[in-house]
């Protein structure tokens, strides 16, 4: 029981620190948002692993399950995933990801691979412009701008994350390949 209460009392502490520490530029407060961690995540274990232990990927990780990509995660790999957070499913519209999940688990399973890149590639790997081609079969392209990294245009607010199978890469939005109408969401 004591461990229960222990994690969220941790989890609230390390939020406060951070947001103390923002608030000590003005500068880096306006360009910082609150970020998910990997303070849960161990580069001994899988990509599947740490997604399952980190609370900032409940939704993921619950999506990956359903669509059998978990299993994919938990293999060998290398691989490269842009991590969509609880936040950046909860950017769809209402009942989108309940539908997905319901209704149209092809749709999501799509929509999933769209963010698998079957190799590991770290940022100081990646080049401007770079196209890198997903488990979907269509390819993201890479934004380099200064020390930000952006793939089709979303900002990877935690690159780098080490994990046995390769890299996770933090986004807090979802990407839609392009033989998914994201206007429909």
């Amino acid at each position: 029981m004591q461990s229960k209460l222990l994690l969220p009392a941790l989890v609230f502490r390390s939020f406060s620190i951070q947001c103390n520490n923002d608030n000590k530029s003005d500068t880096n407060a306006k360009r910082k948002m609150p970020v998910a961690t990997a303070s849960h995540m161990s580069s001994a274990k899988t990509i599947a692993d740490n997604i399952r232990t980190d609370s900032s990927y409940t939704i993921l990780d619950e999506a990956l399950q359903s669509t059998g990509f978990i299993e994919t995660l938990s293999q060998s790999g290398p691989f490269t995933i842009f991590a969509p957070t609880n936040e950046g499913f909860r950017k769809l519209p209402p009942g989108i990801y309940e539908s997905l999940m319901q209704n149209r688990k092809r749709d999501l399973a799509n929509i999933l691979s769209y963010h698998i890149v079957a190799s590991s590639m770290k940022t100081k790997d990646l080049k401007d412009g770079e196209k890198l081609r997903t488990l979907a079969g269509e390819e993201l392209i890479i934004t380099l701008r200064g020390d930000k990294v952006l793939v089709n245009g979303i900002e990877v607010i935690n690159p780098d994350i080490e994990s046995s199978n390769g890299i996770i890469y933090v986004i807090n939005d979802i990407l839609f390949p392009r033989n998914q109408n994201a206007g429909a969401y």
